[in-house]
């Protein structure tokens, strides 16, 4: 099977199951958006665009280009609210989804793309947080979407396995702010995790199991728990 081919298929399933889920994700975006802190929201919106960004620096531009509408497009506009007064800027996520229409090249943009990631990271750093309560609730959401994304051995959602990649980076560097005890905790288990997305974002033909996934996901919270007591004193 050609990589052309791969592609084209995975593209009409995920278009089908954009349109069947379409309300589901509205009724979840409505309801569950709403009660997040604000936090949880960016951490959530910035896993969408890291998988983005990285799906286009790839030249997957088709792939990409649903991930890279959540700062900009009226579906997400929850997952936003709140952010302008922190520094976010939606000018540059909208020149790239005008790039990703004209089918321009990532190396014809890269500063854009550096342009937005930066936004978000800055935006991250005036919105604060606990990185424990960030991470925990991107390890939950990696394993809702993975769940759903991988059935048997099979990639069945390419846009839900790609999210929960997006999410995993958000993970890496969420620790990156963790206390020097934490975060030499969490180091192996951290690399194990990153590792089970065998081609990054790009679909596979043999996953992670589930099974592996969930197992993976608990291990770095059991970590972090153990570690709870004393992360305000380090």
């Amino acid at each position: 099977m050609t990589h052309s081919f791969y592609r084209s298929i995975v593209l009409v399933t995920f278009l089908l199951l954009w349109v069947t889920m379409s309300k589901v994700t509205t009724a979840s975006e409505t309801h569950g958006m709403n009660n997040l802190p604000l936090e949880f929201r960016l951490a959530f919106m910035t896993g969408h665009v890291k998988a983005g960004l990285e799906l286009y620096r790839l030249g997957e531009l088709d792939m990409a280009a649903p991930h890279l509408l959540h700062p900009v497009s009226e579906t997400h506009k929850l997952e936003r609210i709140g952010l302008e007064k922190f520094g976010f800027n939606s000018a540059p996520f909208i020149k790239v989804s005008e790039a990703l229409k004209s089918q321009e090249a990532a190396s014809e943009i890269e500063p854009l793309l550096q342009q937005s990631d930066a936004n978000l990271y800055y935006v991250s750093q005036q919105v604060g947080g606990n990185p424990s309560d960030i991470i925990n609730f991107l390890l939950d959401t990696i394993i809702d979407e993975y769940s759903i994304a991988v059935t048997g051995d099979k990639i069945t959602d390419l846009g839900e396995y790609q999210d929960a990649y997006g999410f995993q980076v958000v993970i890496q560097s969420q620790a990156a702010a963790l206390p020097d005890n934490q975060r030499n905790l969490l180091g192996s288990a951290l690399a194990d995790l990153e590792a089970l997305w065998l081609d990054g974002p790009l679909p596979v033909e043999n996953p992670t199991s589930v099974d592996d996934m969930v197992a993976a996901v608990q291990a770095i919270a059991q970590r972090l728990a153990t570690q709870k007591p004393n992360s305000n004193g380090q």
